[in-house]
């Protein structure tokens, strides 16, 4: 028998996330990882400490949705592996008392939420399984799009969560790849590259390529912004060969890791590694789900032989329970099917078998278990319901045909513990270099939050306490192997040589079960469980002379402006100034140019000064040189010094997170329509005509979209339009794009007929007549809007009995105004939808009763005149107050062209004449 205990996580994670893997029908595979085999935290084990220290986190389950996956798992083992999956981090979350947020995501070549987060429990489980199986039926045509998949769970993982105790289940079964396509499309990592030709498609996947993996690219915005990334390969079950080249690089390359993982390098950010998993069918896609499913506990994975006949000794499992031990979960996955499980009890000589041949749920003995596949067992055993409980328990696979000589079986057994250490009061205890301090450390029941004496361990326990930099560097605070050493304060020490400001304190704990004693006399050794491990983040301070600062600030979002400044708060006494060359880096966007973090405090010379015992700020101003997307991460170095004496300075690094957001340009818009009036009286037609074709361009950044089935009322009464959260897609425009397609519906951006006209935005598919909420709303029966499409909507009747149900189109601004304009958009559709589609609907139908149709808006002609196209810079001018050059307005309604009084501007829209 081949047996290896893995220290995987500070938790359970790991264990549910490797079991999930193999209930999806993938073929079986050890899961050795070398990360596991030593001494070193794992990144499952940094996310549990971070939760069992924190309380709560947050994971994002991030599902392909790429058209491969009809042939590569044409069965949707990952939809049945992903419900395994949240089955057993309900049951962590449960067990542990830590407060988990989820939310299913799907991406093929955009990111797409299924739901809101949802805090992890039973009920919210049910609604999460939901979720996955809608993603899983959702198979797109277009694109493995990694660059837009990871960017949108780390932008979600910033907005939702704040606690540094952030994930990324991410499955994919292929490598980054794009797809040639009949739109002009880009994307927003390749805005200058043309999807609809193979060289441009070319071009595009090594620009994203390209921004994944540079120095302070995308990965390392998601390993500096503290998320950690769990990647699962998909492989063909024909054994086709897959490269997972990249996703290995995304996961484990980041800086000094990439030597140690035998992969490139992706990024110089060495912090947060991750995991990749490579699976090939249901049963291990299960064991890799179930090895994330449980961070921070134990897992013991074991490779046995299939025993023949009858139980073997070289095909079991063995490990050694005592009452420190509370729970059992079993997940394993065999070579051939058909096989019973046999588990035997401490002292026990009758087997409690699980039965391949039986579907369902067994139970035995307070022991349940079920195949899950006909190759996947799940079994339970909780010390509550047991019959026996304290001493050696068997497991072994048999083949009672005696069939399947040399087949191995592959096992995970996850062991919990309820017992962790904690050091009660840390949070207002004040840690200073070279100083001791008196901690009381006690253990405790992860559950319900008891304290635990310490007789009740009847085995071994190793206690620890350790404190790490910001830096990485790590410094042992105390360590006992005896229990007594517990009771009463325990003192330690703080090093002088521990940097100062942020650094975290980690409390750990590793029991041993008590030896057993066997039928024959003889005793076996205890099974030891990996370490129960809580990380805290805490400051390291200087001397009492010294004054205090904060070590981290977040900039917040750059959107309109490209710089914005944030107070750091200071407690003296003493002075502070910030270096500004003292500036480290780890994330940046590709457009952002430079970068530069300052203060007016920038020497010793012009320091803030703050009395003993008064509180001040330090301003921070965070500069970038252009608009772009993506999160800027780094530190600063920030000196401290006492009052007048400059010369004991030190430097105390603080981190910063802020994230930019590429604003819609809404100012280029006002000035082509200047150079347009000024051109259509000074130089020749054809150099308008040009202009116009240049900037019929649609403005780039983020939009929110959706669509709906509306049933008009025929009372005169407005309809109620509420589309659900989880039905609004997320869509990155690129800066410059002449078509949008969402869904089934494709908007083109068009310069129009007249040289004096601006250009406008049409729906050109389906054909179907259509109506828009804008004030020239169609032209022969098409839906117009202006450039600026945000805050729009689109009514198009291609429903059987249109006009009396129609699809509802609704376009709104992501970033920081989203909710706000998506409930304007939807009031404003409601309360025009009817008047609306009176000027489309079909002769001989009857329209929904309404108050009369508002007239067409001046300057862009009757909804049915093609002469005057939208954005007629000059309107009709026969009525003052229709906004053409009579109006009172000097060139009328801007934001509209023209439009009528009963017309304003797109909700969420400034006036534009785009």
């Amino acid at each position: 028998m081949r047996h290896r205990v893995h220290r995987v996580l500070a938790g359970s994670l790991l264990t549910v996330l490797t079991f999930a893997l193999l209930v999806a029908g993938l073929p079986a595979i050890p899961l050795a990882v070398s990360a596991e085999e030593d001494s070193e935290q794992t990144a499952l084990a940094d996310f549990g400490a971070c939760l069992s220290g924190e309380g709560s986190g947050s994971l994002v389950i991030l599902m392909d949705q790429s058209g491969s996956l009809r042939d590569t798992d044409p069965d949707k083992g990952r939809v049945q592996a992903a419900h395994y999956l949240i089955s057993r981090l309900t049951a962590f979350t449960a067990s542990s008392g830590v407060a988990l947020d989820v939310r299913v995501v799907g991406f093929a070549a955009d990111y797409t939420p299924a739901g809101e987060w949802a805090a992890l429990d039973a009920t919210s489980g049910t609604q999460l399984k939901s979720q996955v199986t809608a993603v899983g039926d959702d198979i797109h045509d277009y694109d493995t799009d990694y660059w837009t998949a990871l960017d949108g769970a780390r932008q979600d993982l910033a907005a939702h969560d704040t606690s540094g105790c952030r994930a990324v289940a991410w499955l994919s079964d292929g490598a980054f790849d794009l797809d040639v396509r009949d739109s002009s499309a880009e994307k927003p990592y390749a805005v200058d590259q043309n999807l609809a030709s193979e060289s441009g498609v070319t071009a595009a996947e090594q620009a994203g390529l390209m921004d994944m993996c540079r120095a302070t690219g995308l990965a390392d915005q998601l390993r500096s912004s503290g998320i950690t990334v769990l990647g699962i390969g998909l492989s063909s079950p024909n054994g086709e060969p897959v490269d997972f080249t990249l996703m290995k690089r995304i996961t484990l390359g980041g800086g000094t890791n990439a030597t140690h993982h035998g992969v490139e390098q992706c990024g110089d950010v060495s912090a947060n590694v991750g995991f990749f998993y490579p699976v090939s069918d249901l049963d291990s896609l299960l064991l890799a789900f179930d090895s994330i499913s449980a961070p921070g506990g134990t897992v013991m994975s074991d490779t046995v032989t299939i025993c023949q006949g009858t139980v073997c000794t070289p095909g079991e499992s063995t490990f050694v329970l005592d009452r420190s031990i509370d729970a059992v979960h079993i997940l394993a996955s065999s070579d051939v099917a058909g096989l019973d499980a046999y588990l035997y009890a401490p002292g026990s000589t009758e087997p409690i078998i699980i039965s391949g041949a039986t579907s369902g749920t067994q139970t035995s003995a307070g022991v349940t278990g079920e195949w899950l596949t006909p190759r996947t067992l799940e079994a339970d055993l909780d010390a509550a319901t047991a019959t026996s409980w304290d001493g050696q328990w068997r497991l072994a696979f048999v083949d009672t045909t005696s069939s399947s000589p040399g087949q191995e079986a592959h096992v995970n057994i996850h062991l919990t513990s309820p017992l962790r250490l904690e050091w009660q009061d840390l949070s207002n205890t004040t840690l200073r270099q070279g100083e001791d301090v008196e901690a009381r450390l006690v253990l405790r029941d992860k559950k319900d939050g008891e304290d635990i004496e310490a007789g009740r361990i009847v085995g071994g326990v190793k206690a620890q306490v350790r404190a790490t930099s910001a830096a990485g560097e790590t410094h042992i605070l105390f360590e006992t192997d005896d229990p007594a050493d517990l009771e009463g304060p325990v003192p330690l020490t703080i090093p002088q040589d521990l940097a100062l400001g942020q650094a975290t304190v980690t409390t750990s704990l590793t029991v041993t079960t008590a030896p057993a004693t066997l039928a024959d006399g003889s005793t076996v050794e205890g099974t030891t469980l990996s370490p129960t491990e809580a990380t805290t983040a805490v400051t390291i301070n200087a001397a009492l002379d010294f004054p205090v600062v904060g070590t981290r600030v977040d900039f917040g979002l750059l959107e309109e402006e490209l710089s914005t400044t944030v107070d750091l708060p200071v407690t003296g006494p003493g002075c502070v100034w910030v270096d500004e060359s003292a500036l480290t880096l780890t994330g940046v966007p590709a457009d952002a140019g430079d970068v530069s973090v300052s203060s007016s405090a920038s020497s010793k010379d012009s320091c803030l000064t703050v009395a003993e015992g008064a509180s001040g700020t330090l301003p921070l101003t965070l500069t970038a040189s252009e608009h772009a997307n993506g999160a800027v991460t780094g530190t600063i170095g920030v000196y401290i010094a006492p009052a007048e004496d400059y010369d004991r300075a030190q430097v105390v690094e603080v981190s910063f997170t802020g994230e930019m957001l590429r604003p819609l340009d809404v100012g280029t818009a006002w000035t082509v329509f200047a150079l347009v009036l000024i051109a259509g009286i000074a130089i020749p037609v054809g150099l308008l005509y040009l202009m116009k074709l240049l900037t019929a361009r649609m403005p780039g950044g983020t939009l929110l979209w959706a669509t709906t089935v509306v049933e008009v009322p025929t009372d005169g009464s407005h309809p109620t339009i509420d589309v659900p959260s989880n039905q609004w897609e997320m869509k990155s425009v690129p800066k410059g794009a002449r078509e949008l397609v969402v869904g089934p519906y494709r908007f083109k951006a068009v310069a129009g007929a007249s040289p004096t006209a601006s250009p406008y935005v049409r729906l050109v598919s389906p054909e179907a007549p259509s109506i828009s909420g804008s004030p020239t709303s169609t032209v022969k029966g098409r839906a117009l809007l202006p450039l600026a499409v945000r805050g729009n909507w689109v009514a198009v009747l291609d429903q059987p009995d249109s006009p009396r149900h129609v699809t509802l189109i609704l376009l709104a601004s992501g970033g920081s105004r989203a909710d706000d304009d998506i409930a304007r958009v939807q009031q404003d559709a409601a309360d025009r939808l009817a008047s609306r589609l009176a000027l489309v609907a079909p002769t001989g139908t009857s329209a929904p009763a309404a108050e009369a149709a508002p007239p067409a808006a001046a300057g862009f002609g009757t909804a049915d005149s093609d002469a005057a196209a939208p954005g007629s810079v000059f309107g009709s001018g026969s009525d003052p107050g229709a906004g053409g050059v009579g109006s009172s307005s000097t060139f009328g309604s801007f934001g509209s062209f023209g439009g009528s009084d009963d017309a304003p501007p797109p909700p969420g829209e400034p006036r534009s004449p785009f």
